[in-house]
């Protein structure tokens, strides 16, 4: 394949050519957005004839706002210090012997993704970085769009002395996905983006391993004694800043001992057009509340919808937090430190924050430049899924002469 011809020459890739594609990315973008946003318009019309789901056309439009994030984004990926060939953890053995690891590349990834073209350029822009090459096949409903962005990387790619097919934007069928994910000889690893189905169904097919999540129940827990406006600020933001992406909150958890402050909580969301579905507890304190089922705690919404749930205590929260959520992102508002340690111990999840938005859970924010994905697995990479998460490492040990039989 020749993603695999092309990974070797990427892995050994200098930094500075490396920072020079990216840059010339950047500028692609800057020149031609406006061949970009014809094409997502065209994209994104197709989508509303087909019927799309309002969630999916959402993350599809890729306008020039989103172009100039893109940009951002490349440059601060460029300016991050490159992950390869760094040696870390070394330690002097009794023997003289000295053990470090160096990052490698992974090699060759395939990323399968829905809408999102931004994905395009995250993807390319970090698995480069990174040392490896890309397979990229973004959903059709975005296909006019993908294609040109995946003609501005070979062309990043060619003018700075690259092989173009490092970054490869594809556009077959499903049959033919479905043969890729058995070339565990010729792909490393699979990062599959979108919804449940379309992860569940990549993990069943795919002898390859994956980095991926399934859901993003998100919860936000507001304990006994925390800031009354930094918890309101923390659920609105939580969830109107982007309602269909899979940081965005889910769940409320709110201490019964603050249940005279469930009124103003309902009020303000639904000032916000925010359904708020609730158990017996909070239906019982403010109006206009739709009675929560048992459903609804395992609910990735990923639109305008809260379920909101009174709790005795922090044990309660954590349980709740245990039995129905994905493992994603998660917070505690609270100004009890010790309680907030406590959370952070016990919430086993990929990013759990204290007094702040479940937003925060994004690659650009936590120093990444941007991120490929957001995993929910334990091994090999969790939470946003930056330059360190696409790279491996391998031992290297330096002697002076040793061998293992001297005594």
């Amino acid at each position: 394949m020749r993603a695999r011809e092309a990974s070797r020459t990427i892995a050994r890739a200098d930094t500075e050519t490396k920072n020079e594609v990216l840059r010339r990315m950047a500028m692609l973008l800057e020149e031609r957005g406006e061949e970009i946003v014809k094409a997502n318009a065209q994209d994104v019309e197709g989508a509303g004839r087909r019927g799309l789901r309002p969630a999916l056309v959402e993350r599809l439009v890729f306008d020039k706002r989103k172009i100039q994030a893109r940009i951002r984004a490349l440059m601060k990926i460029a300016a991050l210090a490159d992950p390869v060939g760094q040696i870390y953890g070394a330690d002097r053995r009794p023997n003289g012997l000295m053990v470090g690891r160096m990052r490698v590349p992974l090699g060759v990834i395939l990323m399968i993704y829905e809408a999102r073209p931004h994905v395009t350029v995250n993807g390319g822009a970090l698995a480069l970085k990174a040392g490896n090459a890309l397979i990229l096949k973004g959903g059709s409903e975005a296909k006019l769009c993908n294609a040109l962005l995946g003609r501005f990387w070979m062309d990043a790619l060619e003018t700075c002395g690259l092989p173009t097919d490092a970054v490869q934007v594809v556009s077959f069928g499903h049959d033919a996905v479905f043969e890729l994910l058995k070339q565990d000889d010729l792909i490393d690893v699979v990062i599959p983006r979108g919804g449940k189905e379309l992860i569940k169904d990549v993990r069943e097919r795919s002898r390859i391993p994956l980095i991926k999540h399934f859901e993003g129940v998100c919860h936000v827990y507001v304990a006994h004694g925390a800031d009354k406006k930094k918890a309101l600020d923390i659920i609105l933001d939580s969830k109107l800043l982007m309602p269909a992406v899979c940081n965005a909150a889910e769940t409320v958890l709110v201490d019964e001992a603050l249940c005279e402050w469930l009124p103003d909580l309902v009020s303000a969301l639904r000032q916000n057009k925010v359904e708020v579905r609730g158990c017996p507890v909070v239906c019982r304190h403010a109006s206009d509340v739709k009675p929560a089922s048992e459903d609804d705690w395992s609910t990735e919404y990923l639109d305008r919808i809260y379920s909101i749930k009174a709790v005795s205590d922090a044990d309660e929260a954590i349980e709740h937090i245990t039995r129905y959520g994905s493992g994603h992102t998660d917070v505690i508002v609270t100004e009890d430190y010790s309680l907030a340690n406590r959370f952070i111990q016990e919430v086993d999840s990929s990013v759990v924050l204290v007094n702040a938005s479940t937003m925060f859970c994004d690659g650009e924010s936590l120093g990444m430049g941007a991120e490929v994905g957001i995993s929910t697995d334990k091994l090999h990479a969790r939470g946003p899924v930056g330059l360190e998460g696409l790279t491996s490492y391998k031992f290297v040990v330096f002697g002076d002469g040793q061998i293992m039989g001297q005594t």
